[in-house]
C-alpha cells in the first residue's frame, strides 16, 4: 500500500512540474504540441492527466447521492475512450478554438482539460432524459 501511494505521489509530482515549466513559459501552443506527441505514442504525463480529467467529469455527473446529478458528456455504452481518444478531443477543440483558449489564464494542461471537457460535450451530447436530475433514494 505504501508504494502504491509513493507512485500516486510520484505522478502526481511530476505532473505538476510538467504543468509549472509549461506554465512558466506561458506556451499554451506548446503543451498542444506536447500532448499531440504523447498521443501518437500512447502514454505520458499530459495523457494520464487529461485520462484523470475525464473521468472526473464521469464522476461529477454519477453523483446520485446528492440528487442534483447531471452527466456532463453522454458517450454511448459501446464507445471506447482511453488516453489516445481524450487527447485528440482535446486537441481538435482546442484547435477549433485556438483564439478562446488562448484567452484564458491558467496552467496550460488546465486549459486543455476544459478543451476536452468542451469537446467530449460536443461529441457526446445529453439527451434531455440522461439530464434529469436522479432520483433520491428515501
Amino acid at each position: 500500500m505504501k508504494q502504491l501511494i509513493s507512485r500516486l505521489f510520484a505522478v502526481a509530482g511530476s505532473m505538476l512540474l510538467v504543468a509549472n515549466a509549461a506554465s512558466a513559459s506561458g506556451n499554451l501552443e506548446k503543451a498542444a504540441q506536447m500532448l499531440d506527441q504523447q498521443s501518437r505514442a500512447g502514454r505520458g504525463e499530459f495523457i494520464t492527466y487529461l485520462t484523470g480529467a475525464a473521468a472526473a467529469y464521469r464522476w461529477a455527473g454519477g453523483a446520485k447521492d446528492i440528487g442534483e446529478a447531471r452527466s456532463i458528456y453522454c458517450p454511448p455504452s459501446d464507445a471506447k475512450l482511453d488516453g489516445r481518444g481524450y487527447a485528440k478531443i482535446a486537441l481538435q477543440e482546442y484547435q477549433r478554438k485556438k483564439g478562446e483558449y488562448a484567452s484564458v489564464q491558467d496552467y496550460p494542461l488546465n486549459v486543455l482539460a476544459l478543451a476536452l471537457m468542451h469537446g467530449l460535450q460536443e461529441k457526446f451530447p445529453c439527451r434531455a432524459e440522461e439530464q434529469a436530475p436522479a432520483e433520491k433514494v428515501q
